[in-house]
């Protein structure tokens, strides 16, 4: 259990600090120079210590789940972040990815939702409606740039990233099995970044030779004031999270550790407080209690 309240910390640190380079860095800049780091931290863990875990059979299967969840998913995310803030953009994610995670199942795999997972469902949809309408906290100028709706549209995307991603790695993980491959947890996660770290590289110079505003890149001095932020939002979410997650796993029924993970957006209230300035009203309160209890459900209930 404290591996699971461990990957809580974790990733809602990944969360704190991860805004804190989209806003200084620019979101795109930033999440690729963060999923750079977590990439090399990982492939030299990988390669040093579990280099038997690597196969060609399921890094197809890995690399697609790492497109959807660290490309897609992320490139979303680091958008989500300079215009929400870091408590909506995760509440936004997290909460909703286990939604889409469901259609995702129910149409590829043909698994029908029970009644329960209705409700569930219905609770957290709620919760999030709550704080998106009525919770969305006091606007800074210092703590968040950009449309507002366009980082909803984001959040969204991202979640859809993050449950699909999910789907497609639970995939590797069933043909692993098949093979009789143990696919250890740094390295899928080593596999998953790699491939966002593709996505996000396109990205950059996409929007540096091709978008109607070029992409700007910081100073090397402007690197310099955020390398503790970088650092954290590199290790403490794709590094550490993932391996305290994975730790939990082998110690605790999955449906508990994910219900315990769920409780991140909780966990993040205050530090965001702290952080970004953004202290969130009695509704965002509601509202994430509400959605957040709705995931714990699905995961424990259903």
């Amino acid at each position: 259990m404290v591996a699971a309240f461990l990957t809580a910390l974790f990733f809602a640190l990944s969360g704190v600090t991860g805004q804190k380079v989209a806003f200084r860095l620019g979101a795109q800049w930033g999440n690729f120079i963060r999923l750079v780091i977590a990439v090399v931290v990982l492939g030299g863990v990988t390669w040093s210590l579990f280099p038997e875990s690597l196969h060609a059979k399921t890094f197809t299967w890995f690399f697609l789940s790492g497109l959807i969840g660290f490309g897609l998913g992320d490139v979303a995310l680091f958008a989500a972040y300079s215009r929400l803030g870091s408590r909506l953009t995760i509440l936004l994610t997290l909460c909703l990815a286990p939604v889409f995670a469901l259609i995702i199942e129910w149409l590829w795999l043909g698994s029908h939702p029970t009644a329960r997972v209705m409700v569930c469902v219905a609770t957290i949809l709620a919760g999030v409606g709550l704080a998106i309408l009525l919770g969305s906290g006091k606007r800074t100028h210092r703590e968040r740039i950009g449309s507002f709706p366009l980082g909803v549209v984001a959040a969204l995307i991202a979640g859809f990233g993050q449950g699909a991603g999910a789907v497609v790695s639970r995939k590797a993980e069933a043909v692993a099995g098949t093979f009789g491959v143990e696919i250890h947890g740094v390295s899928a996660a080593f596999q998953r970044v790699f491939a966002g770290v593709v996505v996000a590289l396109l990205t950059v110079v996409a929007l540096r030779f091709f978008g109607k505003q070029r992409l700007m890149i910081p100073t090397w001095a402007a690197h310099r004031k955020v390398t503790g932020w970088m650092l954290g939002a590199a290790l403490f979410g794709p590094a550490v999270g993932v391996s305290c997650f994975q730790w939990a796993l082998k110690s605790q029924e999955s449906g508990v550790v994910l219900a315990v993970v769920a409780l991140t957006p909780v966990v993040m209230m205050p530090m965001s407080a702290v952080t970004e300035g953004d202290r969130p009203g009695l509704w965002a309160v509601i509202g994430a209690l509400l959605a957040v209890g709705g995931v714990v459900a699905l995961y424990l209930w259903v």
